[in-house]
């Protein structure tokens, strides 16, 4: 279901964009109230910057995806959705540079982080974008899961986080063309869902 959704998804934001309008702002006055600790939380996620880690990839965007596909696959991944945003701008007569969107996850990593904030159902499971940027230079980016768990105000997870954050780093290496392919690496190095 979901496959079938995030095309949809894609499809529709397209469309309001190109009318100039943003269907999913809809802010009451009310909804930019913070409590305390949502500030606090907001002032530490703001210190992660974007949250984003990048790595020039080594290669076209076709083939970091099927780096990255055979790397989650034979480390156990579940691959909950590939979304190829050129193929869905395609389809509503747009030009668009090449980036895919791959979602997946281990629900055994993912579930605990959502149980102790359920918004982090926002960010899960994780995902990582492979995109050939305006310089013309192929990119594999992702969430640095601490600048999630910060978001989300998850505490007492560190040593899953360092984890995640260890396999992540692996698969974008190995996404990238940086590092040999999946079976030489850790296999048992864990991600969320």
């Amino acid at each position: 279901m979901i496959k079938a959704v995030l095309p949809l998804a894609a499809v529709l934001t397209l469309a309001a964009c190109a009318e100039d309008s943003d269907p999913f702002v809809q802010e009451s006055a009310t909804s930019n109230q913070m409590t305390e600790g949502e500030e606090r939380a907001g002032s530490a996620v703001a210190g992660f910057g974007d949250g984003m880690i990048t790595r020039v990839v080594d290669g076209t965007v076709d083939e970091a995806v099927e780096r990255l596909e055979d790397a989650l696959e034979q480390k156990g991944f579940n691959i909950v959705a590939k979304l190829d945003h050129r193929a869905n701008a395609e389809k509503v007569e747009l030009e668009l540079t090449p980036a895919t969107v791959i979602f997946f996850g281990k629900p055994d990593v993912g579930t605990p982080l959502m149980k102790a904030a359920p918004s982090a159902a926002l960010d899960l499971p994780q995902r990582m974008a492979i995109y050939r940027d305006a310089k013309g230079e192929v990119v594999v980016a992702y969430n640095d899961p601490r600048y999630i768990a910060t978001r989300h105000n998850i505490t007492g997870e560190d040593q899953r986080l360092e984890k995640i954050a260890e396999a992540l780093s692996s698969l974008a290496s190995i996404a990238a063309g940086e590092m040999p392919e999946a079976d030489d690496t850790n296999s048992d190095q864990d991600e969320e869902n």
